[in-house]
């Protein structure tokens, strides 16, 4: 019994320090992040060419920077905006005055309403 309940913290503890290795969010430069106490959900950019992000939430704003495919980015919060493809949701950027709309990034931890 002794050892299944070792066995159990083992995988539990693998599983919560997996994603830091240099594998991980470390590779993206988001571990650096985490150290600094910027905490916050992850999202990862799921298109093929680059991903737009806008000043305002919505598609008739200023572009001001693009993010590449399976970019792992910080978001800050969420909120309503312009519809994108059947989704009304834009995130925050951390460390940026930009949004992206959610139809393109895959949040990883729910994301606090703005």
């Amino acid at each position: 019994m002794v050892k299944k309940a070792l066995l159990t913290y083992a995988l539990a503890a693998g599983v919560l320090i997996g994603p830091l290795s240099t594998a991980g969010w470390a590779a993206d430069g988001l571990a650096s992040g985490y150290a600094q106490g910027n905490s916050g959900p992850v999202g990862v950019v799921e298109t093929r060419a680059p991903l737009n992000v806008r000043e305002k939430p919505t598609v008739y704003s200023d572009v001001v920077k693009k993010l590449h495919p399976n970019q792992r980015v910080l978001l800050v919060c969420q909120k309503r905006g312009g519809w994108v493809d059947g989704n009304p949701v834009w995130y925050r950027l951390h460390g940026s005055k930009g949004w992206v709309s959610a139809r393109y990034v895959h949040n990883l931890q729910p994301v606090r309403p703005c």
